[in-house]
């Protein structure tokens, strides 16, 4: 009796959870986005709190010679292959 009890109740409890559920409802957070003004000031301590990044220069950039070399053979009917990090360059023409 106490088994049919409270697999009743689980299957009551299963069946009206949908019906308590409420439309979820999109609120910016950031104030350039229509957020509420009064974040402002936190987002900004935030911002700062977590440092200045990494300052974009000479030291800090990646290294594209790759990427220069193969894009400069674009349209010249060959490809350039990098196996191991050499680039080597193949003939696509017949």
């Amino acid at each position: 009796m106490t088994s049919k009890f409270l697999l009743a109740a689980a299957a009551l409890v299963i069946l009206t959870a949908p019906s308590l559920a409420t439309e979820q409802i999109y609120r910016p957070v950031s104030p350039t986005f229509n957020g509420n003004p009064l974040n402002g000031n936190f987002l900004l301590s935030t911002a700062q709190a977590q440092g200045m990044g990494t300052k974009s220069g000479s030291n800090n950039t990646p290294d594209l010679s790759g990427l220069s070399s193969a894009l400069s053979n674009i349209g010249s009917g060959s490809s350039v292959i990098v196996i191991g990090g050499t680039p080597t360059t193949a003939s696509t023409s017949p």
